[in-house]
């Protein structure tokens, strides 16, 4: 979305005098583009604003942030502007097209498959220069399993050649202890991407909580909505600030396998599936990892390998 928003405060669009805009800072949107991107009814439950109030600032919002139309050649041209991101591999950044982009990339695995490691190496990687593939921004983490490690970053940090421990300052850590706090997770990312220069947000994981705290089928439609909210608060963060996001997900054994096709399936189901937009599987093979990219609205279903290693998520040699 573009920076129209930004540069106006809330006060500055018709409709909205000072008690109203306070109202709306109070419910956590501190700017026009914030509004813009809030729904109606999202907005009632959020705020103390009557409905008429909230449709009236939602729309404004809206006339003035969003286009009406694009045609695909413009569309085009603003994709071209987005942000790349190396992850460190080139095995890894050929299989994506040139590395990450603004949108939410799922890492979908078993335990050891390094989803963590690749996710710490991208705490590097996106202090990086954009010379050297990086977006001279700084990371957001919220981890939901105590798997972010500052020691684990330095070795890494050491194979792209930094030694010194400001790397650290560059990733904001957010330990969510449940699924309420993880919400307020994506609270305080979208106030360190605007104070931070936060670039990547990473959630590790994005199922955990959500599958701990509401168990069995009595619980599945309940569970689904709050993941649906999930997925819609990170997708929101892509639309405003071009955002990328990278989320791990734990995977689901079947108990009947269906001859040919993996004995699991990933955490979260359609509702996860539909919210990402790039999905890559990681399975151990052969004492490497392979990452296969199974959903991708413009990438081939393809597959790459890499190694673990000190010094991170490392190039393999591709098995014949």
């Amino acid at each position: 979305m573009d920076g129209v928003g930004e540069e106006l405060d809330l006060e500055d669009l018709a409709g909205i005098g000072s008690s109203t805009a306070e109202k709306l800072r109070r419910a956590g949107i501190s700017s026009v583009k914030e509004l813009a991107a809030i729904s109606v009814r999202e907005l009632l439950e959020m705020s103390e604003l009557g409905e008429g109030k909230a449709e009236e600032a939602t729309k404004s919002a809206r006339e003035l942030c969003l286009p009406k139309v694009l045609s695909a050649k413009e569309f085009l041209e603003r994709r071209r502007k987005m942000p790349r991101l190396t992850t460190g591999s080139k095995n890894i950044d050929r299989l994506l097209g040139g590395g990450l982009e603004p949108g939410v990339t799922e890492l979908i695995g078993a335990f050891g498959t390094g989803k963590t490691q690749l996710c710490l190496q991208l705490c590097v990687t996106v202090q990086l220069t954009e010379n050297r593939g990086g977006l001279n921004g700084a990371a957001f983490y919220i981890d939901t399993e105590d798997t972010l490690k500052p020691e684990r970053i330095l070795q890494i940090a050491k194979r792209f050649g930094i030694e010194d421990e400001q790397i650290l300052e560059g990733v904001y850590c957010f330990r969510a202890i449940n699924s309420d706090h993880q919400f307020e997770g994506l609270r305080e990312a979208a106030r360190y991407i605007k104070e931070k220069s936060v670039k990547l947000l990473i959630v590790d994981s994005l199922t955990s909580h959500f599958r701990s705290e509401y168990p069995g089928r009595e619980n599945l439609v309940l569970r689904q909505q709050r993941l649906n909210n999930f997925m819609h608060g990170l997708q929101r963060l892509v639309s405003l600030y071009d955002l990328i996001v990278v989320a791990t997900n734990q995977v689901v054994d079947v108990p009947e396998v269906i001859p040919g096709a993996r004995p699991a399936r990933p955490a979260g189901g359609n509702i996860v599936a539909h919210g990402s937009t790039f999905r890559l599987w990681l399975e151990r093979s052969k004492g490497m990892t392979r990452l296969t990219c199974i959903d991708s609205p413009k990438h081939a279903r393809d597959t790459t390998y890499v190694t673990l290693t000190e010094g991170g998520v490392e190039d393999a040699e591709e098995e014949v």
